[in-house]
């Protein structure tokens, strides 16, 4: 679950988990996890108590609607089943063929709409360099978001990051018309944070905190 507005119920979300974690010793659940603003945190009574802080966020955000995006370099849209997909992903994640293939296969099922076109591959000299997810969040006026972005390994240092952010920015404009974009990125990910600055997006105030629940069943 994902808390990114300013005022929600806090009453009403503590409930909700004080009543779902109490279904636990009945169900096949045993772990529960939870994203809010830092500033809610201690708005949450039950959460605040029972639940675990196990990472922090910072967020960016850029408007598509009012600002323009750089023309992107060169990129091309693969299919997300094929071998060369697969394996390419699993070089830059630096994981399995079998892994990689899960990963998208949970892309598949988080967002079955959009899963189909959001491969995004970075070309230089006819040769894949990187790939950017852009995607539209459910639920949401057109936000954009990028659901994971990666250079491969062989080009780690080459100051490329940039130029694959503004691919998924274009085609989240231009092509998912998004109006907005959000990025998030763990606090002590500099090189990313430093991407999305570099792409005129603008560093929320507020972090957003990672909270888990692991029942001791």
């Amino acid at each position: 679950m994902e808390i990114l507005n300013n005022q929600p119920n806090t009453v009403e979300i503590d409930m909700l988990m004080k009543k779902l974690i109490s279904y636990f010793p009945y169900g096949n659940i045993n772990k529960i996890k939870l994203e809010c603003l830092k500033n809610l945190f201690n708005r949450f009574e039950f959460i605040k108590d029972h639940m675990n802080i196990i990472g922090e966020r910072v967020m960016f955000t850029k408007n598509l609607i009012m600002e323009e995006v750089t023309p992107p370099p060169q990129y091309e849209v693969w299919p997300i089943h094929t071998n060369k997909s697969i394996v390419f992903l699993s070089e830059i994640m630096k994981i399995s063929f079998n892994e990689a293939q899960n990963f998208l296969i949970q892309m598949r099922e988080e967002l079955p709409e959009q899963a189909e076109k959001m491969y995004t591959v970075y070309i230089v000299n006819h040769e894949p360099i990187g790939v950017v997810l852009p995607h539209i969040e459910p639920r949401t006026d057109k936000e954009g978001r990028i659901f994971w972005i990666g250079i491969h390994p062989r080009f780690l240092g080459t100051k490329l990051g940039k130029n694959l952010h503004t691919i998924g920015l274009y085609r989240l404009k231009n092509e998912f018309k998004a109006n907005s974009y959000l990025g998030i990125t763990k606090i002590d990910n500099h090189a990313m944070k430093k991407v999305m600055i570099s792409n005129n997006c603008l560093q929320n105030e507020n972090t957003l905190i990672s909270l888990e629940y692991i029942s001791e069943k």
